[in-house]
């Protein structure tokens, strides 16, 4: 006789706000946005009913469809003030969300940092859900103020455990992300620019 328990409350919450963002942006039914997510609808209702949770490569394509962070899917963790989602720039007269070419890699580097740095020493997540949260929390820090969070990041730190080849690759990414950074600062001080 199965017994009859409740979803875990991150669960609970990811799948109540799935179908309350879903419906206003454009996916009236979970068919149609399963077929955004190419996947199966069935597979997908399961999500809006918490009884499971996606992979993190589905969250991020939900997020990607839906205009908005994982934080806005988990409502778990406020966004500090000038630190947007994955989504958050103005809107086109649709309504639709759109972000700049710049925006977009910009953002995506301060997601890959982030679920990197999240690697280095934390025990593993009890779900995946609390993996995103913490990795959701970190692009957050990183996306609205990357100088302040590296300088925090490597004056908190040691590094000797830290094998050389993922040294290498943390030191890239930050490259490219203060890269990034600066071509996206300086290119909205340009006369003319967007």
């Amino acid at each position: 006789m199965p017994t009859n328990t409740a979803p875990p409350p991150i669960r609970a919450v990811f799948a109540k706000r799935l179908k309350a963002l879903r419906i206003p942006r454009g996916y009236p039914t979970a068919r149609s946005f399963a077929v955004a997510l190419e996947i199966d609808e069935n597979r997908y209702t399961r999500y809006e009913r918490a009884e499971v949770e996606p992979d993190l490569s589905l969250l991020v394509k939900m997020c990607a469809l839906l205009g908005v962070s994982p934080n806005d899917l988990l409502d778990v963790l406020p966004q500090p003030a000038g630190a947007p989602g994955f989504a958050e720039e103005a809107t086109t007269s649709t309504g639709a969300a759109r972000d700049s070419t710049a925006t977009a890699r910009r953002r995506a580097l301060a997601w890959q940092l982030a679920e990197e740095i999240d690697k280095l020493d934390l025990p593993p997540a009890a779900h995946a859900l609390d993996k995103v949260a913490r990795v959701s929390k970190m692009f957050a820090d990183i996306y609205g103020d990357p100088f302040s969070f590296l300088a925090r990041f490597t004056a908190e730190r040691r590094f000797d455990a830290v094998n050389t080849a993922t040294a290498a690759s943390l030191g890239s990414m930050i490259d490219e992300l203060i890269e990034a950074t600066k071509d996206q600062v300086l290119g909205a001080r340009q006369p003319g620019s967007q």
